[in-house]
């Protein structure tokens, strides 16, 4: 499928998002349909974003992929947008300018949020459920926004799951599993291993991601304001204090690792009081 032909003409378009100058012809949005609709197939799979996109009008997760494609493509475009103001009459000044890319950006989360919740409840869509995206996350501690939530709040954003999967996957094979491997995890354990893991997490999107690409629960944390000029010695702040959390949850594991080994070492020594033998 063309991406750019999921939209009719430019009223159709329109319909999606706001903002967009009435002079705007659809050829001009066409390169930025193009890399919008690549950077969510990277996410959901070619195979499943055409199945997604040949739905009928209305249904949710057509509406959500066309709304995700849209606010992205604005954003991408709002650039263009700003330049070509600026050439008129109609000049926007460059906090303007931050405004409504901002509002672009915000627009274009809610609706991949919606989207990727949408695919969660119909992962057999073209066959979602099947890729190595999806497959993976079953085997994670922490499989979906929702859970990721309850342990440090996302906005359980579906879409910011998405982007820190490859951490999660790094930091439980790399750290977590091997300090657990061989034991049965109870409730207290998996609990402690899921905290640590969540904490660990958002610390290191803290320190890779650009600040912007938080959530506004995370860069609000700790009651302070983590803006886009924030300096890097703030972040380091921040990962500071996540880090020490995440120190003391892990040595809660280690002592609970230790207890559930030597309760093991107990039930393995079959030594009975006719075994004794005395020296004379």
């Amino acid at each position: 499928m063309n991406p750019t032909s999921i939209f009719k003409d430019i009223a159709d378009f329109r319909r999606y998002c706001d903002g967009l100058q009435a002079d705007t012809e659809y050829r001009q949005l066409l390169p930025s349909i193009r890399s919008t609709a690549a950077a969510i197939s990277g996410i959901i799979g070619g195979r499943t974003l055409l199945a997604i996109s040949e739905l009928e009008e209305g249904n949710e997760g057509h509406e959500a992929l066309k709304t995700a494609i849209a606010t992205g493509t604005l954003h991408r475009y709002q650039i263009f947008d700003s330049v070509k103001k600026n050439g008129s009459d109609a000049s926007i000044y460059k906090y303007q300018h931050e405004e409504i890319k901002e509002h672009h950006i915000s627009a274009h989360w809610l609706a991949m949020d919606e989207l990727l919740t949408w695919l969660d409840d119909n992962a057999e869509i073209g066959g979602y459920n099947e890729t190595k995206t999806y497959k993976e996350r079953q085997e994670l501690p922490v499989k979906n926004a929702e859970e990721f939530d309850y342990y440090y709040g996302i906005d359980r954003s579906a879409y910011f799951f998405s982007k820190v999967q490859f951490l999660i996957r790094s930091v439980w094979t790399g750290r977590l599993k091997p300090m657990v491997a061989g034991l049965d995890i109870n409730e207290e354990l998996q609990d402690l291993i899921n905290r640590s893991l969540c904490y660990q997490v958002v610390a290191e999107a803290v320190m890779k991601f650009d600040v912007t690409e938080l959530p506004r629960s995370i860069r609000y944390d700790y009651n302070h304001e983590y803006t886009k000029g924030t300096s890097m010695q703030s972040r380091d702040k921040l990962y500071g204090d996540l880090m020490s959390q995440v120190n003391a949850w892990n040595e809660s594991i280690e002592n609970l690792v230790q207890i559930q080994k030597g309760a093991t070492a107990i039930c393995m020594n079959t030594n009975e009081e006719s075994d004794k033998f005395y020296v004379i």
